[in-house]
């Protein structure tokens, strides 16, 4: 093995010339790949802290009634139960969601609607909103304040800062006008549907200020910080919050309970974070899609470019070959030789690809996409953020290695079944 490595070696250094085009081929084809890869997870991460924060992180736990809808008094004794199911871990905390497209912002004359407002306590859910992009101000010291966090588009169209006060307008539970003052204490970047006409206050004063009693919550929130749960842990989940509440089955998409029209009058739902993001999910399943058609379409052509390419390069090699038969070398090993001179050359491609995507990348964070409306739902500060996808780049290299080095071995097993005197009469 060691001598046709050696062969191998010596061959690449003094046909380098006529191998750098392969190496070019298989880096940038890989280079690509990886990057689209890395981007596309980057974009699908971006867009899961945000819907995380949105949502309250992995978990939304519900009570509704077939006659009012999301409601739940006595909270704090439910919360307690449901702080029981989980782990020291979870951040389990309560949230009051307030319908607010009747509700508006309003500064110096500049009127500013809104669609959602929620009512969080910062101090439970500090890891969530820790992750939350400010490009002005932050959430500490909001609990029991009137501050308020609102997103940098209705920032720029209040002509508002840190620190500013405005007059929030709503319709309470009575359906009467309410006016408080808000301070601004945060701006953060977000443009996408989960940020731009979505704003946050303190749990207790967005709940009075809607006339609510000291009693009432609609939701608690569980978020694991940092890690994604599937399927497995929420059928958990379920199993063991079925033993305290009389539960709703576990759902795909939000709507199936909240839109119910039997059963018992109160009922509760665990709702996983992917069934509050239906048509996001679709949007998330068609992105890889394109992904996987444009690395497997590239992987394509670096095989059969590669493999194409080597056979012409083995039948000019057939005196070479000759010679080998000659000096006694068997077929196995002279196959042997030339696939570890293709092996060496898509090792070293591919750690120069992985080089290069990485400049890529680089490069592609660089830019602001922010103008590109929506797109703000995939960027990080209004830029993108590529994630590095350890497995999906480990099974992109394998592939591409495996893949070249099996029609490589087809090419030149058939190149030395010639007889060694047809091999040494052929010229290079």
């Amino acid at each position: 093995m060691m001598y046709q490595f050696k062969l191998a070696v010596r061959s690449l250094f003094f046909r380098k010339s006529q191998y750098r085009s392969l190496f070019l081929v298989c880096m940038f084809g890989v280079a690509v790949s990886l990057s689209a890869i890395f981007v596309s997870k980057g974009m699908i991460d971006a867009m899961n802290m945000k819907a995380r924060i949105y949502y309250g992180g992995n978990f939304a736990f519900m009570e509704a009634t077939l006659e009012d809808g999301l409601e739940m008094y006595d909270f704090m004794d439910t919360y307690e139960k449901v702080r029981s199911v989980f782990p020291e871990e979870a951040d389990v905390s309560y949230r009051f969601d307030f319908d607010a497209r009747h509700s508006s912002f309003f500064f110096e004359g500049a009127q500013a609607l809104q669609q959602t407002i929620k009512g969080c306590d910062f101090e439970l859910e500090r890891n969530l909103f820790e992750q939350m992009q400010f490009v002005d101000g932050g959430f500490s010291d909001m609990k029991g304040t009137n501050g308020v966090l609102i997103s940098k588009p209705i920032a720029d169209m209040l002509n508002v800062g840190v620190g500013d006060v405005m007059t929030f307008m709503l319709l309470t539970l009575d359906d009467e006008k309410n006016t408080v003052d808000v301070r601004v204490k945060g701006i953060f970047q977000d443009s996408s549907v989960f940020g731009m006409y979505t704003s946050y206050m303190d749990f207790s004063f967005l709940r009075a200020a809607y006339h609510r009693p000291d009693n009432f919550a609609n939701r608690i929130v569980v978020n694991f910080p940092g890690k994604n749960l599937g399927e497995r842990e929420a059928r958990f989940y379920q199993a063991e919050l079925e033993k305290i509440f009389p539960m709703y089955r576990l759902v795909e998409d939000k709507d199936d309970f909240l839109d119910r029209q039997d059963g018992p009058e109160k009922m509760f739902a665990l709702i996983p974070l992917s069934a509050n993001l239906t048509d996001v999910n679709v949007m998330e399943s068609a992105m890889n899609a394109v992904i996987f058609f444009i690395v497997l379409v590239l992987v394509v052509i670096i095989v059969a470019g590669i493999g194409s390419t080597y056979r012409i390069l083995v039948i000019k090699r057939l005196n070479e070959i000759g010679i080998y038969m000659a000096i006694g070398m068997k077929k196995k090993d002279i196959a042997f030789t030339l696939l570890f001179e293709t092996l060496l050359l898509l090792v070293v491609g591919c750690a120069s690809a992985c080089l290069l995507s990485g400049v890529f990348c680089f490069v592609a964070s660089l830019f602001d996409f922010s103008f590109i409306p929506s797109f703000d739902i995939f960027l990080i500060r209004g830029n993108l953020s590529p994630s590095v996808d350890v497995v999906l780049s480990v099974a992109v290299v394998v592939s591409v290695i495996a893949t070249t080095l099996l029609a490589v071995f087809y090419s030149a097993w058939n190149s030395i079944k010639v007889l060694p005197v047809k091999a040494l009469a052929a010229v290079e």
